[in-house]
């Protein structure tokens, strides 16, 4: 279980990196367009998607330390692994 939660950190280290990329990316059109509703919706989804990530990322921080605490993971890390 444990090199899954190494594999599963490492795609949410590249997720989280390429979502701040993305924001970046946003931030430079976002100076003359600020009105477009489109970059708006954008910005939004982002938003969103960083949400869930950062709660995501938060879930498999709680897995890896009871998995090197040497507890016996509950129901809910057993059904996701």
């Amino acid at each position: 279980m444990d090199r899954s939660i190494e594999a599963v950190v490492h795609d949410l280290e590249i997720a989280l990196a390429r979502s701040a990329e993305i924001a970046r990316e946003i931030s430079t059109l976002d100076a003359g367009h600020r009105s477009n509703p489109h970059l708006l919706r954008t910005k939004e989804l982002l938003a969103d998607l960083r949400a869930r990530l950062d709660g995501i990322e938060t879930f498999v921080q709680n897995c890896q330390m009871r998995v090197h605490r040497g507890d016996e993971p509950p129901e809910d890390i057993d059904l996701w692994m």
